[in-house]
Order: C-alpha cells, then structure tokens, then sequence
C-alpha cells in the first residue's frame, strides 16, 4: 500500500514495517484487546481521508498522549472528549457521519475515532482550500480542530503542541517517530507579558481571581483539565470562563503556567469543605469555601487515562513542594487531595490512576525528606538474615553481593510510563523464546518467602505472562501467571515459594504471543510460614 501526502510512505503490513524513516519489526500491539497499532490504523484513515497520518499521530500526540480516554466535565461549558483524538461532543455526530459510523464507534472504537476526527479534519480543509500536498499547509485546519478560541494559545498549540510533535519525534515502548523539520503556516505565539513564577513558570494572568479576605493557604488540589495544555490555560485566561487555576502543568512536565498569584483566590473548585470527604480530619472547618484556602493545580490529561507521564508528575510533585513550604502545609494526603475527592458529586480527577503514593513521596523528597523514588515512590529495604528483600531493576539500589537483576540485551530500560518503581524498569517484547529476567538473591537457609512484583500497567503489556521460582538446583518452586496490563505501580502477590540454601531466582518470562512488552521491575520477597 502506497499513501501520499506531500511525503510518500511505504507501509508493510507484514513483516518488518518501514514508516516515517522508521523501522521496526514488529507492528506493535497498544491498547491490548482493542487491537490498535501503529502505523496501520492511522494509515487506513489517511487512505480514506487524505488526511495526512502525520497530522493525524501529532493531534493525537497532543491531545491525549496517545491514550482512549471518556472525558469529564472540568469546567462549566467544556465539552466532553473522547478517545485518541479528543474528539469534542459537539464533533461527535458529525464526524460520525462523515465517517459512516454510529456516534458510539466515534466515540469509543479506536479506529472510529481516529477515522471520525479524520473526516471531520478532511471536511475543513476542503472549506479553506489548502494545499494538502504539504504538511505546513495544515495549520488553519489543525487550529480549527482545537477549539480553542485565545489567539495566544491557539498558536500554542498548533506550533508547540501539534507540529511540536513533529519536530521533536516521539517515542512509546517498540516504536519511534522520527523528527521533522516543519513549521506551519499559522501566525507565531508571541509570548507576551512572560515574567518568572515559581521555578520559572510562564506568567499568563487570568482575570478569574479575587481576594482571600485573609483566609490562609492550607491545601494544594490536584485537578486534570480533560483536554490539552493550550486548551486548558487559553480557557483558564478567558474572562468569560469565569474560572481559573494557579497553575497549569503540560504533559511532559516541561513547562508550566502561573495564571494567579498564590496570596489571591483562583476559582478552581466549587465545594465547601466536609471532613467526611477528607478521612473525618479538620471537621472544624466544615463549610469552609475550598477555593478561600487552597492552591489549584491543573495537568494537561484526563480522569480517564490509564498513565501519566514522570516528567509531569516530577514537575508537578515540585510545584507542590514550593507551595507547601511557602504556607505550611502539611504534606500529606489530608491537604493534598484530588478535585474529586473534595467534590465527588460531579468530578472525578484526577482520577483513578494518578499514582498517589508515587506523588506524594515526590513531593517529600523535592522538600528534602526522606522516602520516594524516581518514579515509583517506594523505597529499597536493606537486606538480611530472615529480612525482607525487594530485588529492583537498578542494580544500584541492590546489594549485587547477595540480590540483583540479570538480563540479556534483548531488554531496554525505560521509564515512558509512570508508577514505576524507585528508578526505572526493563522491557522487551515477548516472544517464543527463553531469554528471562532473572531476580537472583543468596539465601544460607531454606526459607519460606511471599513472593510479589511490581510492574507499570499499560495497553500493550502481556495480558498473560509468568513468573517462575527456581531453587539453585534449578528445580521450579512455583509460578504464576499474570496480567500485566492492569494492577500496575503496587505490589502484587505472586505466591508463598519456598526456596532452598544457595543462589536462587525469581525468573520473569518473555514467552508469550509477539506484540506486547513485557516489564521487569521489581520483585519483593517477605519471609512467610505460609508455605506447605
């Protein structure tokens, strides 16, 4: 199959596919059973639609981090979005007729949504006339699909975020896209009235703000802004909104915006406090408006999405940090606490997966206390006789003289999905082969261990692949075979082994179809009775 678009892509449908100046050989598997994968399904939209795939990955780059979400409300008069190209509720039928498809395909069918936003996309560039043949030609169009009406940030988002993605390339476990050079035909930002936050935030003030009438700060609330960076703060500075937020993070962490100073009140929350939404703490404060003594963060995501990026979540546990030891607050999960939390009646953020323990030990680690890890939030117990021993994928957090992780080089560290323990982990895709991760430890004793892992959840990990307990005889002491694709970023029980005197192993297989990633993070043994 050949497409054109101002570039002409090759793509194999088999075999090893070349795409983009990329190649890899295997078409990798991303959201699990939904059977999506790169680049084929944005390709059959570009085939139908003559809607450039690249355009159509940097959208969905930009708008979701290529993750299917269902999007909440987040403020008064947003539209929901939905799916990998944050196609907006208003869109939905009309894509979904462009398309031929039914509104629920557009909404929750991976390729529906693709191929829907695409056909929306087509439409409005026919209206404007513009050249398809190259892809800088695409700006007024990308600029339209966002919605956004602030001059400013629509210019933001179609230079920094859509075809920011271009020029930068991208990377997800099994498959790169290589840079662009490329700017649009769309009118530059101009950054106006820039002046230095906290740690260098860009000062883009909102109108949305009023006095504290001397209540004090004793909060931080963590909210998502259920769409993009640029469609977040452009709305956020929109005095017709009639709502704000201190700050808004981008998905990588990168940059952040201060929209109001933290002395005033942005309106980020519309609940009074209940101490029976808060672990029965402070009841005293009942009634208290939330917007009169808290700090509003916003991240660019959605409730909805399965990971978040570290960097985010870095950056992010670093604002909270500097706000904490401004005000006093205490940091702990009674003062920093989700939208939904303290507002469960109609909100959800940040969501189920923001990796809570994770943050929150950032955050006390960005502050100089103790605890937390690079991306996990647990931390390395010391080894002993008849001790607990966590076997990390960082041989530097191990003591290689009695525990540590041996791989083959068939396996690439990485840290693209959060909840991951202390530093990092080891992927490689499976495959009919015997090539393990293998967590070696020394025991001077027969011992009885609980035996568990930790692992980052995310589409195109293995929905069945085991672990295997092996004794230094080599003799198997017990296994397990799980789903990584859910439970990650928290210890899971694999079983109660007993293993003997000597060098034994926990091994992590890579048996299993071709098309997924399987992670080796860390695996925690617990001396137990529990065993036979």
């Amino acid at each position: 199959m050949v497409i054109k678009s101002g570039l002409v892509r090759s793509i194999a449908l088999a075999g090893t596919i070349s795409v983009f100046g990329l190649a890899c050989d295997v078409a990798p598997e991303w959201l699990g059973e939904t059977g999506i994968t790169l680049p084929e399904n944005f390709a059959a939209a570009e085939e139908s639609t003559g809607v450039p795939a690249e355009i159509l990955m940097a959208v969905a780059r930009a708008e979701t981090s290529f993750q299917m979400v269902a999007g909440d409300e987040e403020f008064p008069g947003q539209e929901r979005a939905y799916g990998w190209m944050g196609l907006r509720e208003k869109l939905v039928q009309q894509g979904a007729d462009l398309a031929g498809i039914t509104v629920d395909e557009a909404k929750f069918d991976p390729q529906g949504n693709i191929d829907a936003a695409a056909a929306l996309l087509s439409e409005r560039a026919d209206q404007l006339g513009i050249d398809r043949s190259e892809l800088r030609n695409w700006g007024p169009v990308v600029a339209d699909y966002s919605g956004i009406s602030d001059d400013e940030a629509v210019s933001e988002y179609v230079h920094y975020e859509v075809y920011g993605a271009l020029q930068r390339g991208f990377a997800l476990e099994g498959f790169d896209f290589e840079p662009i050079a490329i700017e649009p035909d769309w009118p530059r930002p101009a950054r106006w009235g820039q002046r230095s936050g906290d740690g260098g935030a860009i000062w883009t003030p909102s109108p949305n703000n009023s006095s504290r009438s001397g209540a004090s700060v004793d909060y931080v609330v963590i909210h998502t802004c259920e769409g993009s960076y640029s469609g977040c703060w452009g709305w956020l500075t929109n005095g017709a909104s009639g709502v704000s937020a201190h700050y808004v993070v981008n998905d990588s962490g990168s940059e952040v915006r201060q929209l109001v100073d933290e002395d005033r009140k942005a309106w980020h929350i519309s609940a009074n406090y209940d101490c029976a939404n808060n672990g029965g703490t402070e009841c005293w404060r009942d009634g208290t408006a939330m917007n009169s003594v808290s700090v509003g963060i916003e991240h660019a995501g959605y409730a909805s999405q399965t990971t978040w990026n570290p960097g985010l979540i870095s950056r992010s546990s670093e604002l909270t940090c500097g706000i904490t030891q401004r005000h006093g607050i205490p940091r702990d999960s009674y003062h920093i606490v989700g939208h939904g939390q303290l507002q469960p009646w109609n909100r959800t953020d940040p969501g189920a997966n923001w990796p809570w323990s994770d943050y929150l030990s950032q955050v006390d680690v960005e502050c100089g206390g103790g605890g937390g890890g690079g991306g996990g939030g647990a931390t390395v117990p010391p080894a002993g006789g008849g001790s607990q021993i966590v076997i990390d994928s960082n041989n530097a957090a191990n003591d290689v003289a009695s525990y540590y992780i041996e791989l083959s080089g068939n396996w690439w560290s990485s840290a693209n999905v959060g909840g991951y323990y202390n530093t990092g982990y080891w992927v490689a895709p499976t495959d009919s082969t015997s090539d393990p991760a293998s967590f070696w430890f020394y025991d001077s004793s027969d011992q009885c261990y609980t035996v568990e892992a930790w692992w980052t959840a995310a589409w195109d990990r293995p929905s069945s692949i085991t672990y295997l307990g092996w004794d230094e005889a080599d003799n198997e002491v017990g296994r397990m075979t799980v789903n990584q694709q859910g439970d990650g970023g928290q210890w899971n029980h694999l079983g109660d082994w007993r293993f003997g005197t000597g060098w034994n192993r926990v091994l992590l297989s890579r048996w299993a179809s071709a098309g997924s990633y399987v992670v080796a993070d860390a695996v925690r043994l617990t001396p137990s009775a529990a065993c036979p």
